[in-house]
């Protein structure tokens, strides 16, 4: 289940591992299929250009990474999710 994707329309997710071991298809930004492997044992994951990079059972862990990895590929980020100042849409934060 997709927890938060990036704003910048890349393949950047992070995911909660509920159903460990799942296979599933995906569609990528550019529009291709790609098959996903649930991982076994950890509770979230964060899936960058269709591949797992991380995995933990902590959630400041993932959210950590993933806003490396946002700005790694020179994209702007609204940082860590606070509920004071953004607000979910479409697993994608938005200032409130």
């Amino acid at each position: 289940m997709i927890i938060r994707k990036c704003n910048h329309n890349s393949d950047i997710a992070i995911y909660r591992n509920t159903k460990p071991n799942m296979i599933k298809t995906i569609q990528m930004e550019d529009g291709s299929l790609k098959s996903l492997s649930y991982p076994d044992a950890k509770d979230y994951f964060l899936l960058v250009n269709g591949e797992i990079v991380k995995q933990s059972d902590s959630f400041q862990t993932i959210e950590k990474e993933y806003i490396k990895e946002v700005k790694d590929n020179a994209y702007e980020t609204h940082g860590h999710y606070d509920l004071v100042k953004h607000k979910l849409v479409a697993n994608k934060i938005r200032l409130k």
